[in-house]
């Protein structure tokens, strides 16, 4: 774990240099990508180890960046290309018989069909190829599946991968409470920071300097996936089910004191993003827990209650340390809270994303089973401040890319393909539900899953590679409880 925050915070000090100084970034990018493809050439394991490192902390994939004219070239498409590409060379690719095409369900080919579908009925279509693309091509983290699974075999790996994750938590937790403290007591720099975190589409601040803001990453997604998955593993293991099996696995790492450091750096990033999406999927995937504990493991309720107090204990103080630092400035954190608690339909970006919904719902009818294709173009009213013009009066938005997740996709690829792809989700959820004998690692595995789709009703993660880098995270873990259960009965 140490190893990994090291590297991280190496790479968060060589975005921010190559920002300073643009000239860095084409030969770090070159240098990162020769040099990922080499080791992924030599060991597709480390390859994979960095690559989901990269998508964890991440955010949307621009810690370097590097504009070609005709693309952009970002460090996650390139690490992205070099461990596939090394993959497929190497002796670990399915033309050498290492993946066993069996271990990936029907429903991913279908998924992987639609999305084909979907870019060649966008072309037809006469969407712009610019707009298909970009539209596209997060969908495409979706083929690194097979190399993933030719690899991610044993659970040291799953816990390598566990550890992997714990180290990115800390950096999102330690990156957005230096960007707070440095707006909140307007510190110098803070106008780099500030064109860092924007120019670099890391995220959004929003406030004036010297009063509290809300710092949002998207990175804080695995924040939210991480508070689930590490806070069952300090419920007692194993975790007795109403039949009193014991756990077949308790190959967790001994996290220790750790655990909880990694739980409180979850919440912070929570608290400080001030994303009622990520409370909302909080919310969703905290009720299936309970209700699960309730049902499932009805003897571990106190110790589930008791795990809940300590996280509330600890958003607490977490709560006190902000308006501490928030007052150090002269601010009123509770501004910021209360503009965040409010009825959304009565602020300006809540309102044009209510403005929105009946226009896609209207290109949804004009081609319900197999959509619009990729690149499709949609335009609405927004009435935002920023867009209101004497040119464009009511603030109209054409964009090919929506808010709405679940009706994005059905515009793109159709219910049918919308369909095709809950499928997949559920061939997921369902081969971890069957391995419960794995409950500790599963019960918060599952919980996250459910906060992912609740989360992807307003905010789109499900077509973008924080999402989809999720769900084959957990379909590699649930495969490998999967395997070992069948080798063994």
């Amino acid at each position: 774990m140490f190893r990994a925050l090291i590297l991280m915070g190496a790479a968060e000090a060589l975005s921010l240099a190559a920002f300073n100084f643009p000239i860095l970034s084409l030969p770090l990018i070159v240098i990162a990508g020769i040099a990922v493809f080499v080791l992924s050439w030599k060991n597709l394991e480390w390859g994979i180890y960095i690559l989901f490192g990269e998508l964890f902390f991440g955010s949307r994939g621009h810690l370097l960046e590097y504009d070609l004219g005709f693309v952009s070239l970002s460090l996650r498409l390139v690490i992205f290309a070099a461990v596939f590409v090394a993959w497929v060379a190497s002796g670990s690719s399915p033309l050498r018989g290492e993946v066993r095409w069996g271990w990936i369900p029907k429903s991913y080919w279908l998924l992987l069909l639609v999305i084909g579908f979907g870019i060649i009925n966008g072309y037809l279509r006469g969407n712009s190829l610019g707009n298909i693309f970009n539209d596209a091509n997060g969908y495409l983290y979706f083929l690194i599946l097979p190399a993933v699974l030719s690899v991610i075999k044993t659970r040291e790996q799953i816990n390598n991968l566990l550890q992997i994750l714990a180290s990115a938590i800390v950096i999102i937790a330690a990156k957005t409470f230096l960007l707070f403290v440095w707006f909140s007591l307007g510190l110098p720099g803070v106008a780099t920071a500030y064109h860092w975190i924007i120019n670099q589409d890391f995220g959004e601040i929003t406030g004036h300097v010297g009063s509290a803001s809300r710092i949002f990453m998207q990175s804080q997604f695995y924040a939210l996936m991480g508070l689930f998955i590490f806070s069952f593993f300090t419920l007692p293991q194993p975790l007795p089910s109403r039949e009193g099996n014991s756990s077949p696995w308790r190959g967790e790492v001994r996290w220790g004191w750790q655990i909880w450091l990694i739980l409180a750096a979850a919440l912070l990033s929570i608290i400080m993003s001030l994303s009622r999406s990520f409370w909302l999927g909080a919310i969703a995937g905290g009720m299936f827990a309970i209700v699960v504990v309730l049902w499932q493991f009805r003897a571990s309720f106190k110790a589930f209650l008791a795990l809940g107090l300590k996280l509330g204990a600890i958003a607490i103080l977490e709560i006190a340390m902000l308006y501490g630092v928030v007052a150090a400035g002269g601010g009123q954190f509770a501004d910021s809270v209360s503009s965040r608690t409010g009825d959304p339909t009565k602020e300006a970006a809540g309102g044009a994303r209510l403005l929105l919904l009946p226009e896609l719902v209207e290109g949804i009818k004009d081609n319900p089973n197999l959509g619009a294709g990729f690149g499709k173009l949609v335009t609405y009213k927004s009435y935002l401040p920023d867009r209101v013009t004497p040119q464009n009066p009511d603030g109209a938005i054409t964009n090919f890319a929506f808010e709405w997740g679940f009706l994005d996709i059905a515009l793109k690829i159709g219910i049918v393909g919308l369909l095709v792809y809950l499928l997949f989700i559920a061939r997921i959820f369902k081969l971890g539900w069957v391995n419960m004998e794995y409950r500790i690692l599963n019960m918060g595995m599952l919980a996250a899953l459910i906060a992912l789709m609740t989360l992807n009703i307003t905010t789109p993660y499900l077509n973008h590679p924080l999402g989809i880098g999720f769900l084959i995270f957990l379909y590699s873990i649930f495969h490998i409880q999967y395997s070992k259960n069948e080798s063994s009965g």
